[in-house]
């Protein structure tokens, strides 16, 4: 089992292998009976490098960018904003995404950054910022992900 090169406490479970490899088949079944186990709707192919360390009610659209080595807490929403599908988040590579954030519409959440707990973000975020509440960035804290 690989663990997450910033943090080797963190690794992807059974459940969480499952969810990876249904994210990606071509027979959506598959994908339709983990969520049914885990409420975790994914619209799309998830990177093998993803890691999902509570896989439970994660939700990430269809159009969503995610680069690699990207963890998502359980209860994560990547979305849109609006009914233009194409509006959707870029995630790029080693972003920490806390439990229960919500990723909103055409933002930019930059290499190395991590969102808080229950933090809700609608404008892009720099490369190695933390942020908090709403789209609250701490100027002073840069993030354990960023390189």
């Amino acid at each position: 089992m690989r663990s997450h090169p910033c943090n080797p406490h963190i690794s992807n479970g059974t459940v969480a292998r499952w969810l990876l490899w249904a994210s990606g088949h071509p027979r959506q079944i598959f994908s339709k009976i983990l969520f049914l186990v885990t409420g975790c709707e994914l619209g799309r192919r998830l990177p093998e490098s993803t890691f999902l360390p509570h896989p439970q009610g994660i939700v990430v659209g269809a159009h969503v960018q995610l680069g690699e080595e990207v963890v998502i807490g359980h209860q994560v929403t990547l979305g849109g904003r609006d009914f233009h599908i194409e509006n959707m988040p870029s995630v790029h590579d080693r972003v920490y995404l806390g439990a229960g954030c919500k990723v909103l519409g055409k933002v930019m959440i930059g290499r190395g950054a991590t969102v808080g707990a229950n933090a809700v973000v609608t404008r892009d975020v720099p490369a190695g910022a933390v942020v908090v509440g709403a789209n609250r960035i701490l100027k002073d804290h840069r993030s354990p992900y960023a390189e």
